[in-house]
């Protein structure tokens, strides 16, 4: 291959590479677990789930995402991508990834100008076929317009703990639903939400970098090639 070659391959590694960007967006809710339906093969081994503690962590990346937004109201998120689901349940993790339906979605009711407004933050994904189903939700909505952390942008992050002493929440919810036919395994829950969170990331956070590091490794290749050749 020629120095020019070279160089041209560079220039749309480098190209590729810069255009390769996505935000990865991750919510995560804790609480305790109010009520569930399981057998005795489900995923976090039989018994009793009501009362225990849980996390429950999705994240998924914009990467086709259909980006809905009005003005300082909501902003939302909403598309068929990978997805990964980490649920914990009394100490035990289960990992999920798959391809499916994402949304996820801040609100500020209280610029809406409607009695009926109300702040919310929630995300959900779903995912299912002829053998297997998923669905993974969780979301917080207060009517009082207090709710501290809702937003209208996607783009910040936000954590906050939840004071039912202090806002009057009509929905603080998680649920997980799990259902393999082919092995019998099922895990459906509904809990509380103590502590909810949002936040963003860059996938390729240095992309120009990485090309630059490209240009190099092949202008080092071409050099060592050209040092080879015979006078």
């Amino acid at each position: 291959m020629s120095a020019k070659s070279l160089f041209t391959f560079a220039l749309l590694a480098s190209a590729c590479i810069t255009s390769a960007r996505a935000t990865i967006l991750t919510t995560t809710s804790r609480g305790v677990i109010s009520s569930v339906y399981q057998n005795t093969l489900d995923e976090f081994g039989p018994g009793n789930l009501v009362g225990k503690r849980y996390q429950m962590t999705l994240t998924f990346a914009d990467t086709g995402a259909t980006h809905d937004h009005y003005l300082t109201q909501y902003d939302g998120l909403y598309g068929l991508n990978v997805f990964s689901a980490s649920i914990t349940v009394d100490g035990v993790t289960r990992d999920y990834r798959r391809t499916g339906h994402f949304q996820q979605q801040t609100a500020n009711g209280a610029s809406a100008g409607s009695g009926w407004g109300s702040d919310q933050a929630f995300a959900g994904v779903n995912w299912t076929t002829r053998e297997e189903s998923m669905y993974a939700y969780h979301g917080i909505e207060s009517v009082q317009h207090f709710f501290a952390g809702a937003n209208a942008s996607l783009t910040t992050p936000f954590s906050t703990t939840v004071r039912p002493d202090l806002y009057d929440y009509t929905m603080k919810q998680a649920q997980f639903g799990y259902n393999d036919v082919l092995t019998g395994r099922s895990t459906v829950f509904y809990a509380d939400i103590e502590e909810f969170s949002m936040s963003t990331v860059a996938a390729v956070p240095e992309p120009v970098s990485l090309g630059l590091l490209g240009l190099g490794a092949l202008a080092m290749l071409g050099a060592r090639r050209r040092a080879r050749q015979p006078a």
